[in-house]
């Protein structure tokens, strides 16, 4: 597996994680962070200088965004894709947690980290 996984996988990543780990229904793309609700804009800051990729949703549950820090050492430990996901479903639900996926199943996702070092690694 590739030690530095590009935005664009990233995306497709959480794109897998909207739809089958969440069970909700992608009714289009929202491209632009002005269209989002205001509370949903925090995804788009980096938190703590570490890399925070975004994508937002009209879905059949409203606006849903997404947004992940890929951790590459666990990753390569555990021959999956390692993302600290945080997602806003409509105006007031928010979720965040430790998810893990493997490449040739990405639309399989485990919640953990599947170890015990939970820091999200450069």
């Amino acid at each position: 597996m590739e030690s530095d996984v590009p935005g664009a996988a990233i995306e497709e990543l959480l794109e897998y994680f909207v739809s089958d780990a969440l069970g909700l229904t992608l009714e289009g793309r929202i491209q632009d962070a002005r269209d989002l609700p205001s509370v949903h804009r925090g995804c788009i800051a980096s938190p703590k200088g570490k890399p925070n990729i975004w994508s937002a949703w009209r879905t059949n549950r409203g606006t849903v965004s997404a947004c992940a820090a890929y951790d590459h050492e666990q990753a390569l430990r555990m021959s999956a894709h390692v993302l600290w996901i945080s997602w806003w479903i409509g105006p007031d639900e928010h979720h965040e947690g430790w998810w893990h996926c493997y490449p040739k199943r990405p639309g399989e996702w485990i919640k953990g980290s599947g170890t015990r070092d939970n820091s999200v690694s450069s």
